[in-house]
């Protein structure tokens, strides 16, 4: 599939799949030595590609993710991220997880659902083969 790297910064790579009307963050193993406002920043350039180019689904890969974030990055991911992606009209959200990640994925049996005041299902993957399957359906 062709893919557009549309913003990139030393954190990571956005890329826009415009024959499947997807776009996806993909983390860089560099975010070992960032620190929460630059993940911040990279996620809320994220969020403000999707509003501006209304893909239906969104794709984040954590393979290579490597920071470790502090607290309250969930809530302040749920006050700030969360609303610009419902605003998109994002349909489905799949995190392709790294080997660190410590929660069930799809392939484990685990259903994808609504996360915070997302208005999508969220699903987690082993594989991006298979956040595909699903993002295609």
């Amino acid at each position: 599939m062709p893919e557009t790297v549309v913003a990139s910064d030393q954190w990571g790579q956005i890329i826009d799949y415009d024959e499947w009307n997807s776009l996806e963050l993909r983390w860089l193993p560099s975010t070992a030595n960032a620190v929460d406002p630059d993940v911040k920043t990279t996620m809320a350039v994220f969020a403000h590609e999707a509003v501006n180019r209304r893909p239906k689904t969104l794709i984040v890969d954590t393979t290579e993710f490597r920071h470790v974030w502090g607290d309250g990055m969930m809530q302040w991911r749920d006050t700030n991220i969360i609303p610009l992606y419902n605003q998109a009209g994002v349909s489905k959200f799949a995190f392709i997880a790294n080997r660190h990640y410590p929660g069930p994925t799809f392939e484990a049996g685990a259903t994808p659902a609504p996360e915070g005041p997302a208005n999508f299902p969220t699903g987690w993957f082993k594989t991006r083969e298979a956040a595909y399957q699903w993002l295609a359906t």
